[in-house]
């Protein structure tokens, strides 16, 4: 379910969030970028997108549609580049949306899975907590089997085996929700807002294969 808003709310414009930017006029370029700074209802500041580490200039009055996760909800919306500048840092200056929609994300569509997984504490010498499957998945979180029980309050890591040669490692979780049924531990996970761009693309990836697979009746 999701709602639109008239204003961006400010107080989840935290310097550091992580963004992705889709162009909506002429080539779709995509990128991810970070959230710099901004003036309420006047602009957002974002760190200019980068190739082999060189500055990407976005041009002036372009068109691009923005997504953010925070909080457990996804925030879209509609914003033009207003302009850039490269000194002292690479930066564009994004105009303030004048309306939202955010989604809470597990509220969206939940897909089937049967995914092993392994449960670890954070660190250099992680330790396993436990082994379990994946048995629902969404944008914003899972739910998970395991014999053993999960610690409250601890953000994990989670190591997906998609297949034998394809794996999703280091996905930051939060427990959100625990039962026990007959001796398993059912938990639900919601993902971090801080995870690395690398893994939420990967995550990213196969969730829209999941919703390519086409319906058979």
């Amino acid at each position: 379910m999701s709602e639109t808003q008239s204003i961006l709310p400010p107080e989840v414009l935290v310097t550091g969030l992580r963004l992705r930017i889709l162009a909506m006029e002429t080539t779709k370029s995509k990128w991810n970028t970070i959230l710099i700074g901004a003036r309420h209802n006047r602009y957002l500041i974002f760190d200019m997108p980068k190739i082999n580490n060189m500055p990407v200039r976005l041009d002036d009055g372009s068109r691009w549609s923005v997504n953010f996760i925070t909080h457990g909800q996804l925030f879209t919306f509609n914003s033009e580049v207003l302009g850039s500048t490269y000194r002292p840092f690479p930066l564009v200056f994004f105009s303030y949306p004048s309306n939202v929609e955010i989604s809470n994300l597990r509220n969206d569509k939940r897909y089937p899975v049967n995914i092993p997984v392994i449960i670890e504490t954070l660190g250099n010498n992680p330790a396993i907590l436990t082994k379990g499957l994946i048995l629902d998945l969404s944008w914003g979180g899972c739910l998970t089997a395991s014999s053993d029980e999960i610690p409250d309050n601890e953000t994990l890591n989670m190591t997906l085996y998609l297949d034998e040669s394809n794996t999703i490692d280091k996905l930051l979780v939060e427990k959100k929700s625990s039962r026990q049924k007959q001796g398993t531990f059912y938990t639900g996970f919601s993902f971090i807002a801080s995870n690395p761009v690398s893994v939420t693309d990967r995550l990213a990836e196969f969730l829209h294969e999941i919703e390519s697979i086409p319906l058979r009746l």
